[in-house]
């Protein structure tokens, strides 16, 4: 009797091991990974014209060899992002975005009455990207569709056809979507679909202000 009794306050003065986290995710501390494919809407560089200083004092005007009027075609593209969650609603995600869209160039007006011509090259698109969501709700055996909205912002690269010439910008971006998850488990792959709006400056834009481009994208989740 004496002897069980010491082997019981024994192992109960032996330390118990950290529980272990349990109940769904996500929670703080999980991740998530996805890629997929992505689309980038086009937008207009504008008008403008090619002047010379004139080298007589009877016409003190520019003269203007041609007019442009360019544009950068809507493109599809790929995407890749890595997410990292705060709490189980509140998440930080980092991206990077290719794409390829063409960039024209409707020359006109020709000085020397030269005919109207179109001239195009393809552009390497890449923007690197950081966010912050915020998921309404999270993934149950009832519901397994989560809504989330998002924003960030981020640093765009282009690259001219034979990339021998680098254009850099940045952009703000903000937007919505939703994830569909397949099951409850702690890991588990799920659907993601987004689509917003990006405010970018710079690249292969010559003007100095903030063009609106929509965005959309569909991508394979995996989140652990």
């Amino acid at each position: 009797m004496v002897c069980s009794t010491l082997c019981v306050l024994t192992a109960e003065a032996q330390p118990r091991p950290a529980p272990q986290p349990t109940g769904p995710t996500p929670r703080a501390g999980s991740w998530e990974i996805g890629g997929g494919g992505a689309f980038g809407g086009g937008f207009d560089l504008g008008e403008a014209a090619a002047e010379l200083t004139r080298n007589t004092t009877t016409d003190t005007g520019p003269f203007t060899l041609f007019v442009s009027d360019g544009r950068v075609g809507s493109a599809p593209g790929v995407q890749g992002r890595l997410a990292y969650y705060i709490s189980s609603n509140l998440a930080i995600e980092g991206g990077v975005r290719f794409a390829q869209p063409v960039l024209s160039f409707d020359l006109s007006g020709d000085a020397e009455e030269a005919p109207d011509i179109t001239v195009e090259e393809t552009v390497d698109q890449y923007v690197f990207s950081g966010s912050a969501l915020w998921h309404f709700g999270r993934p149950s055996p009832r519901t397994r569709a989560v809504p989330f909205v998002f924003g960030g912002a981020g640093y765009i690269r282009e690259l001219h056809e034979g990339q021998e010439l680098v254009e850099t910008g940045v952009e703000y971006h903000a937007g919505a979507g939703v994830k569909f998850w397949f099951g409850s488990a702690r890991r588990r792959l799920g659907l993601r679909a987004d689509g917003g709006l990006s405010l970018r400056d710079g690249g292969v834009d010559p003007e100095e202000s903030y063009r609106p481009v929509p965005f959309a994208g569909a991508s394979l989740i995996y989140l652990f």
